[in-house]
């Protein structure tokens, strides 16, 4: 969180705002885990899930299922036939040969921990790690994970086919997008050997956010791929709206919220304040926004701050794990849950936790203002409130919450961001 005018103070540990995430997500890793239902079914037949199984199974079907749902959606779209790749879906590890890219030689080291789409005139195949990456992926996120990687890098391919010129952002966004729409076929089509079950779309919410650009790097960057937030705001507007929606992403622009960091001290603290600073200001701002909104949703009423709040220990643990604005997650919600009382609104129930989400999309779209750049919003914050989201989805056992899933909740949180409080009535 950046305040404008007000001296940073360097005291306490120094975070990377990166570091600070990803331990957040180790707590949201073993949830996920704990809520694994067993090995999936083979391959012609595969359930896409929490559930952990064979990867190489999940890539087979998801294979499948990707060449045929672009063979009758890259014709609408763009009005091309999709051609199958040339070089075919090459599963890596430390016994394939040495392969070529772009005419330069590459080996299993080159690609360890990482998947791409090698496009070019002599070039068209996607490859993956194969021993490590995949398997992890599927061990921590469950089943949905690795097809929804191999959904992005078909997502580039499509892009390749379609002739798209783009900044490398956009087109990392508009392949998460197309990710998006490929899953939500998955989940309806009877015809293909991919199904979803419980669990999938929050999974690949968690997924997503792993695989985000560190906090600070720049939008306009050859490889920048997008912060977690504009991921999944990616992914989920493929899945509601279709590729049709992707395709215009280069026209149309698409959002990315990522702001550089401002000083020495902000990069070292990952632009975090320190714990009482953060509480003392996000609570003063939260009673100025809700002190306006209410009367506003609900003229003649007016609002009074929480009587019961969040405790120092629990916000502090927030704090330290995640960030700043986890906190004011958390502190927003208890401010949510006093409007909802002020304009007779339920405040129980996944509906009321939901709104609450709404609310919360809403202030912090308050915080950063008309302009970006002179905000509050420092680099990271949006991904802190989506991870402290994506963390409180799920009870310490590893099931969900009468909140809701992460993939409904982070949706609710991108509609108060974008569409402002009024939205969330």
């Amino acid at each position: 969180m950046n305040i404008v005018g007000r001296r940073r103070s360097d005291r306490g540990a120094v975070r990377l705002g990166l570091l600070v995430v990803v331990l957040a997500l180790v707590v949201v890793v073993a949830l996920v885990s704990n809520r694994r239902e067993g090995t999936g079914p083979g391959v012609g037949d595969v359930s896409l899930g929490r559930s952990s199984g064979s990867a190489e199974g999940v890539t087979d079907a998801a294979q499948q299922s990707l060449v045929e749902y672009w063979s009758a959606e890259l014709p609408k779209v763009y009005d091309k036939e999709f051609v199958q790749l040339a070089g075919g879906f090459q599963p890596k590890t430390p016994q394939s040969a040495p392969f070529s890219c772009g005419g330069q030689q590459q080996s299993y080291d080159d690609l360890r921990g990482n998947a791409f789409y090698c496009g070019g005139p002599d070039d068209d195949y996607i490859a993956w790690d194969a021993t490590d990456l995949f398997p992890r992926l599927a061990d921590q996120f469950g089943s949905i994970a690795p097809a929804v990687v191999l959904a992005h890098e078909t997502g580039h391919a499509v892009q390749a086919r379609a002739g798209v010129k783009a900044p490398s952002v956009v087109q990392e966004l508009q392949a998460d997008c197309f990710a998006g729409s490929w899953t939500r076929y998955a989940e309806t089509s009877g015809s293909d050997p991919v199904s979803l079950v419980d669990g999938a779309l929050d999974s690949a919410v968690v997924a997503i956010l792993t695989l985000r650009d560190q906090p600070g790097t720049a939008a306009g960057g050859q490889q920048a791929h997008g912060l977690g937030f504009d991921r999944v705001n990616a992914f989920q507007t493929g899945y509601e709206q279709g590729a049709g929606r992707c395709a215009q992403f280069p026209e149309q622009g698409v959002v990315t919220t990522e702001l550089p960091f401002r000083t020495v001290a902000e990069s070292r603290t990952g632009g975090n304040l320190p714990y009482a600073e953060a509480v003392q200001l996000l609570t003063a701002d939260l009673n100025e926004f809700w002190t306006a909104a209410v009367p506003r949703l609900e003229p003649g009423q007016t609002f009074s701050p929480p009587a019961e709040k969040p405790s120092d220990q629990d916000l502090q643990t927030v704090h330290e794990r995640i960030g700043d604005l986890a906190t004011g997650s958390v502190l927003s919600d208890a401010w949510a849950e006093a409007a909802q009382s002020e304009l007779g609104l339920p405040t129980t129930g996944e509906q009321a936790g939901l709104q609450r989400d709404c609310f919360t999309g809403a202030w912090i779209a308050h915080l950063a203002g008309t302009d970006l750049p002179t905000s509050q919003l420092s680099p990271g914050d949006l991904d802190e409130a989506v991870t402290q989201i994506v963390v409180s989805s799920f009870s310490e056992d590893g099931k969900r919450t009468d909140r809701g899933g992460a993939f409904d909740r982070t949706k609710s949180l991108r509609t108060g961001v974008f569409d402002g409080v009024s939205a969330c009535k």
